[in-house]
């Protein structure tokens, strides 16, 4: 079982008489990064901020690596490392001055460790540079470098990638899948860039209007919304006799594109025999078929704009 690392408890927030969050409760455990989704207003931010100490939540709790913030705030937020919208730095100092700036405010942190974050982030050619040049993904790493200085247990970031270019993205995304997998942090992150999520993170917690939806891998949750069948693709050479010979699938799975294109309905639980069969029995029947391949999956967006367009219904 992994370690849990940020255990959010039966989370309520109001503003005044409105009601933010509705018993918000998930876990998120080392060496992984949790992708956190919903639209705008929906509470990722407010529930983020709770998380690193910015608001006080109403009912509920929140531990860090064990830790209650409300029994031991001081003890539960020293285990945090966080970015909230955008990384607060110096411009006028250089990324190194930066960071012994910061190390100042705490303990135990030395030279070494300075040098160990420098290189994990990638800023080494350009540390003694003067942050304000650094590009927005160069400013970015290095707040996550300074979020890290302290050793926490859970590093919390809200919309890192915004305004980043698709090199930014991929150098920040690769970094915190690193941090998470080898350095065996706990990273909670959240973005609207769904295509970034899915390659960045290993589970994900969705919300809506203040209530948490659902919580599964990446894998899980596109599959709950997949269904149990797959469909696959053929180009032939003959469509019409080529639909003719494939018997082990139902007359109301199968249907001719057009003359050299077939698609399948096949059911996921079986679908490796049943294709191997259907390649058997086309090839030795004199089809020249040419491609067999499962058309394109579902993506994480596809599964969030189905999910948000069904007002948040809990899925399977």
């Amino acid at each position: 079982m992994p370690k849990s690392v940020l255990k959010v408890e039966n989370l309520n927030k109001h503003f005044g008489r409105r009601q933010i969050l509705h018993d918000i409760s998930f876990e998120t455990y080392a060496g992984e990064v949790f992708g956190f989704l919903g639209p705008n207003g929906a509470g990722k931010t407010t529930t983020i901020k709770i998380a690193v100490g910015l608001l006080s939540l109403d009912e509920g709790d929140i531990k860090i690596n064990g830790i209650s913030i409300k029994k031991d705030f001081e003890g539960a937020i020293a285990q945090v490392g966080g970015i909230v919208e955008n990384p607060e730095l110096y411009k006028y100092m250089s990324g190194m001055q930066n960071l012994k700036q910061y190390a100042r405010m705490r303990t135990g942190i030395d030279q070494k460790r300075i040098d160990e974050v420098i290189e994990l982030v990638g800023l080494k050619n350009r540390i003694n540079d003067r942050v304000g040049k650094y590009s927005l993904g160069m400013r970015q790493r290095l707040g996550v470098a300074q979020a890290l200085l302290h050793r926490p247990k859970l590093l919390v970031l809200d919309e890192p990638t915004n305004g980043l270019d698709p090199a930014g993205i991929k150098g920040l995304r690769d970094i915190l899948k690193d941090l998470a997998h080898k350095e065996q942090i706990s990273v909670l992150v959240s973005s609207h860039l769904m295509s970034e999520m899915e390659l960045m993170c290993d589970r994900v917690g969705i919300i809506m209007n203040g209530k948490l939806v659902d919580v599964k891998s990446v894998e899980e949750l596109i599959s709950s919304v997949s269904g149990e069948f797959v469909t696959y693709k053929l180009k032939v050479d003959n469509a019409t006799k080529a639909i003719s010979l494939i018997d082990n699938v139902n007359d109301d799975n199968k249907k001719i594109i057009d003359e050299t294109h077939i698609e399948v309905l096949i059911e996921k639980e079986n679908a490796d025999n049943v294709v191997s069969n259907i390649a058997h029995k086309l090839i030795t029947n004199g089809i020249k078929l040419s491609m067999l391949c499962p058309a394109e999956n579902k993506k994480l967006e596809d599964v969030f704009m189905e999910i948000t367009k069904n007002g948040g219904v809990q899925i399977a």
